[in-house]
């Protein structure tokens, strides 16, 4: 059911994701909300801060984090329901609740993302509850409104979703060798996926870059025959997206990589080390189905930098621990 504010309570200052949980659920105390999502972690931080500071409240099913700039939040959908309902229930509450803010980056834990019910699959079904949720909110001019967003597989459970918008300038940006999501032929599902490919924040102590999940799909198709060609085409793509977003080269950012098989950690951690050193030491690397069946891995991204101090800082926003 959406509905209005239900309690408000200064019980947290901060937004976590924090991956190898057995079950998906959102835990809160006096001092933090954790969404603790059903994939095991197979290297790296355990982990992922996406804000500090603000008042929290609770809000049907969503528990909100809010500043003087910004809104967070995550949500959790009602056990057992079909993932088009959930989607647009729980995207229906999400964007009701931004005000004159706009979204920053989505992160999207869906339960066996791949599993195919009365012959749709999971997130075929899910992007079109999202579809409808924007198409709802915003009307037919949906494109130029739509951030960076990722969705991987969940080992069970309900679907959840976290949220970051603010109020400043922002960017969205896609790859010039990927047809937008927006854009996707039939093939790939009655309803097109609705997301960026990337999203750059101008804040008032910075900028903010957000890389959506990001794998080796060329033009709309996926490339790469095995762990090891899709590898060097998701480096790729990761790759142009920064250049496209004009993401500083020495910044360091907090990324993950999602594994369909974990025998592949090897082989990925290297090359990722090799080709974006100064990320390795806050890298995440979780097992998780990806958004396509013939995928076998994802990348993602997000940095801060503050251009207050004229030098890289990440201050609470999207930090590994």
């Amino acid at each position: 059911m959406l509905g209005p504010l239900v309690t408000h309570s200064p019980f947290t200052t901060s937004l976590i994701v924090r991956s190898g949980a057995t079950q998906t659920k959102v835990v809160a105390d006096a001092h933090q909300i954790v969404l603790e999502v059903a994939m095991p972690r197979l290297a790296g931080p355990e982990s992922e801060r996406i804000m500090d500071g603000g008042s929290a409240s609770r809000e049907s099913m969503f528990h909100i984090l809010r500043g003087p700039d910004f809104i967070a939040g995550v949500g959790l959908g009602e056990p057992d329901q079909p993932p088009q309902e959930a989607a647009l229930n729980l995207y229906t509450m999400l964007l009701s609740q931004l005000g004159n803010h706009q979204l920053q980056r989505v992160w999207n834990y869906l339960p066996d993302i791949n599993r195919q019910v009365d012959g749709i699959e999971n997130y075929r079904a899910f992007n079109a509850g999202r579809y409808e949720a924007f198409k709802n909110h915003f009307g037919e001019d949906l494109h130029p409104r739509l951030p960076a967003a990722s969705a991987v597989g969940t080992r069970g459970g309900r679907l959840s979703v976290v949220f970051l918008a603010g109020s400043g300038p922002m960017q969205h940006f896609e790859n010039p060798e990927q047809i937008p999501a927006l854009q996707y032929p039939s093939a790939y599902g009655f309803v097109p996926p609705a997301f960026a490919r990337g999203t750059l924040v101008e804040r008032p102590d910075g900028r903010a870059w957000f890389l959506s999940g990001t794998a080796s799909i060329k033009g709309h198709a996926t490339q790469g025959a095995d762990i090891h060609e899709q590898l060097q085409l998701t480096l790729d793509n990761v790759q142009i997206m920064f250049r496209r977003m004009g993401l500083p080269p020495e910044v360091a950012a907090s990324s993950k990589v999602f594994l369909r098989h974990a025998s592949d950690l090897p082989v990925v951690r290297a090359a990722f080390e090799k080709a974006f050193p100064a990320f390795a030491p806050e890298a995440m690397f979780v097992l998780a189905d990806i958004c396509r069946s013939d995928l076998l891995l994802e990348m993602e991204a997000s940095c801060k930098v503050d251009q207050g101090e004229q030098r890289e800082k990440k201050i609470g926003l999207c930090d590994m621990q």
